[in-house]
């Protein structure tokens, strides 16, 4: 081998090994990094999403509600026979690889309880190539057909099994294929909304007026004394939670659901100001604040997925049921929403499509 040779074959060798080290270093890093999420995946609590988990007997939950029945006095309709509910024919909603729906559920549990019922559902759906999120929230006085039970209120499938029996209620009358679940209870959320410095929240005179007489809702914060005013308010964790359950004015509890959505998107918005170390600092206290049925190999593909595409999500946010889709009424003593299905089911098809 002559000395032009040997030196192609030397830049040859010296380049293969550049590009072992550097594949050898890309290697590491993704083994690393690929450790570090599943570690920090793994605080989140999680539950099998093949299982319905027990809760509520139907019975503790009828007496549940029929306990705090007189705390709805916005509801009010005439009786109906339950065998008078007609349902029609369920249709189920097509739903392509670009679409995601997760749902949030934010659990009306105390310290010291067990599973109770869904205080809020909202449906996070992700239609990756139209580039929009839409925060859909399931009125949790819907009167629905529950799998395996009697109809009932909406909630009332979470608090006897759990996400599966939420998911499989959710399909059955809207149509909805739930591609995973996560929840939190009161005392979850107001921790996170605290870690990111509270939330600015704009508040009716009415609003403010209420939260300062009786928004003390956990036992902890009862010796506190609010002041806050009409307008803009930073509302701590606390304070947010009791925004956020308001029933008593403001359209009942269509009203509480549209606070729900308007608290969440805040805590969006925050969120999306931190800094990656402080994103990073939060999460390591927000998830053991969770519960989910995803695995960390799927929560992995979703993040991937989503991304790219983040900085330029549109957020919108609706109810279930729509306005004029829906008419109020009394059944087996509880005042429920009678929801419009077919109706309803359009709806949550739109944000689904893809063109």
């Amino acid at each position: 081998m002559d000395k032009k040779e040997k030196k192609k074959w030397s830049l040859r060798r010296k380049i293969l090994v550049a590009l072992c080290v550097a594949l050898t270093l890309v290697l590491v890093l993704l083994v690393a990094a690929t450790a570090y999420l599943e570690g920090v995946l793994g605080l989140i609590n999680r539950t099998d999403p093949d299982k319905n988990h027990s809760g509520m007997s139907e019975s503790e939950y009828m007496d549940s509600v029929l306990e705090d029945e007189t705390l709805d006095p916005d509801f009010t309709g005439p009786e109906m026979d339950p065998n008078d509910v007609v349902w029609g024919n369920s249709t189920q909603i097509e739903k392509t690889a670009d679409v995601i729906n997760i749902l949030l559920i934010g659990q009306d549990r105390r310290q010291g309880e067990g599973r109770s019922r869904s205080d809020a559902m909202i449906l996070c759906t992700i239609n990756k190539k139209e580039k929009t999120l839409t925060l859909s929230s399931f009125m949790r006085d819907m009167y629905v057909q529950i799998p395996g039970h009697k109809d009932n209120r909406i909630n009332a499938s979470y608090a006897m099994g759990g996400m599966k029996l939420l998911d499989e209620c959710l399909n059955k009358n809207f149509g909805v294929t739930i591609d995973g679940n996560i929840e939190v209870d009161f005392f979850g959320f107001m921790k996170a909304i605290d870690l990111v410095g509270g939330v600015e929240i704009e508040l009716t005179s009415s609003e403010a007026s209420y939260l300062n007489k009786h928004g003390n809702w956990d036992v902890e914060d009862n010796a506190r004394k609010w002041n806050l005013k009409k307008g803009v308010n930073t509302l701590n964790g606390s304070q947010a939670v009791a925004y956020s359950r308001i029933r008593k004015i403001g359209n009942g509890d269509f009203g509480r659901t549209n606070r729900h959505r308007i608290v969440l998107n805040a805590l969006l918005e925050k969120a999306k100001t931190m800094s990656i170390t402080k994103l990073n600092a939060l999460l390591l206290e927000v998830l053991p604040l969770l519960t989910t049925d995803l695995s960390n190999a799927q929560i992995m593909g979703f993040t991937l997925e989503l991304f790219p595409i983040l900085s330029d999500l549109t957020v919108n946010t609706q109810q279930i049921p729509a306005d004029g889709t829906y008419k109020m009424t009394n059944i087996r003593g509880m005042s429920v929403i009678l929801p419009d299905l077919e109706k309803n089911t359009k709806i949550l098809e739109q944000i689904m499509k893809t063109k």
